[in-house]
């Protein structure tokens, strides 16, 4: 095919707009995984191969709050509660999280058993004494009645895996604290 002059190829103006758009998801990924903590398996799979990122080194701790400021750590969540869990791991931020405080919003939870002590456990997993605090594990109990509303407040800490091969040893770090107010839920 002859191109007259005065007249435009689209055929060549779409082979450069191909890498341009490679070019762009992959720059994205990397700004979106390096300053707002996206999982580098995440976006197209761009550094999936680069990073262990996964929501193994990533995990939250949620919490129901009363109005005394007592915190009751939530122990089972519904598969749907759970899948929505993983996917605000996958890019943690408050909003992600918030979906997450909605969805536990929408059930009753209560007490499953006695309370417990909170244990204290060394380094190779073997437990070495208590606290003294005794808290209650929470579960879900049924979706929650329309028109009925939350009445604590909900906390979700982001908390973080890493490993420093100088000491050879895993360490957690809290990433971040999210409190969800009644009125959010």
């Amino acid at each position: 095919m002859r191109i007259s002059p005065g007249s435009y190829d689209w055929r060549s103006a779409l082979v450069i707009c191909i890498p341009v758009v490679a070019l762009l998801v992959a720059g994205r990924q990397v700004y979106l995984s390096r300053y707002h903590d996206l999982t580098t398996w995440k976006g197209g799979g761009m550094g999936m191969f680069a990073g262990a990122d996964l929501w193994l080194n990533r995990y939250t701790k949620i919490f129901i709050v009363d109005s005394s400021g007592q915190r009751q750590p939530i122990s089972d969540f519904t598969a749907d509660q759970a899948d929505l869990l993983r996917r605000a791991l996958n890019y943690p931020i408050r909003q992600n999280f918030l979906i997450v405080a909605r969805a536990i919003g929408k059930h009753d939870w209560i007490p499953r058993g006695e309370r417990r002590q909170v244990s204290l456990v060394d380094f190779n997993g073997k437990k070495i004494g208590t606290t003294g605090e005794s808290l209650y594990w929470i579960a879900p109990f049924g979706i929650r009645a329309p028109g009925e509303k939350w009445k604590w407040k909900l906390e979700i800490e982001y908390w973080k895996v890493s490993y420093n091969p100088l000491t050879r040893r895993a360490h957690t770090t809290l990433a971040e604290t999210f409190v969800f107010k009644p009125e959010e839920l």
